[in-house]
């Protein structure tokens, strides 16, 4: 969610059963900004809050053009001093090593912690005033900070929920947000059809019509649906029937809720959680 839209939001994903107290928020508004006075974006995005055994981390993210149809997302973490660091995404080969460390262990809190220990005759990596390795010649070492930047990929390519619609394919041919959307009507709201993964596609059938020549005149299917993920049922929608809102759970990743208010242009979604995938689904469901 939009960092000026924070508090409103949050109020909104409340029934996620996580909120951020007076604190948080106050620290999180100052350091977006200065994040985005810094990174020069024009927007910046509260991405979430990923839970560690010791302290907790703060993510954000902005949006530069790419260079293909949808904007690249750039990640940034934070501690409880709410100063933002970039998040480098790992390549394929660090990202199996990273798995093959860690499994789905919790993560700690502490972003310089190697996740391979020294080998024999190695000596321990110094740390700098911020708690970060001090750079040494010779082959990377992968540090927690690593770890959460493929953790966070991860579950933004799974969730990432938006109402169908709210974006559009603009005349240069990117993705961007459609001054025209006015919102999901009360009964398309409450239907997991409506809404598409913000992130860029990789169905064939979203991948087809951004080929078309008249793609813009099929701006509503650029995008791919949450009714297309796997397993089946692992979204759950619900509209609450004492105000008009509804909200969209992942139940593959335990902590993400969106939310959309019909008849208006209010949306957004937020991760609370400790960046553990629930593999046990397709056999609950």
């Amino acid at each position: 969610m939009e960092n000026q839209d924070l508090e409103t939001g949050l109020k909104y994903c409340a029934a996620g059963g996580q909120v951020l107290n007076c604190q948080e928020i106050a620290g999180l508004s100052g350091g977006l900004a200065l994040l985005k006075s810094k990174e020069q974006f024009q927007r910046i995005y509260f991405w979430g809050k990923v839970f560690g055994q010791t302290a907790d981390y703060y993510v954000a993210y902005g949006l530069r053009n790419g260079d293909f149809e949808f904007p690249t997302k750039h990640f940034f973490f934070s501690g409880k001093e709410f100063q933002f660091n970039a998040l480098m995404q790992p390549t394929q080969e660090e990202a199996d090593r990273i798995v093959e460390l860690c499994g789905d262990k919790p993560l700690t809190g502490a972003a310089g912690t190697q996740l391979e220990p020294p080998k024999e005759g190695e000596e321990e990596p110094q740390l700098d005033e911020n708690g970060e390795p001090i750079p040494v010649q010779g082959p990377k070492k992968l540090t927690e900070a690593d770890r959460l930047a493929r953790l966070v990929q991860e579950i933004d390519f799974d969730t990432a929920a938006v109402p169908k619609g709210a974006h559009t394919l603009s005349a240069s041919h990117s993705v961007v947000a459609a001054n025209d959307f006015k919102g999901l009507t009360s009964s398309d709201a409450a239907a997991l059809t409506s809404y598409v993964h913000y992130r860029a596609p990789v169905s064939i059938a979203a991948l087809r019509t951004l080929a078309r020549v008249d793609a813009q005149a099929h701006a509503g299917n650029i995008l791919d649906g949450l009714d297309g993920d796997q397993p089946k049922g692992c979204w759950a929608v619900r509209k609450d029937s004492t105000s008009d809102l509804v909200t969209l759970r992942s139940l593959s990743w335990p902590g993400y809720i969106a939310f959309h208010v019909p008849e208006t242009k209010k949306f957004g979604g937020i991760y609370f959680g400790y960046a553990q995938k629930c593999y046990e689904l397709p056999f609950l469901l």
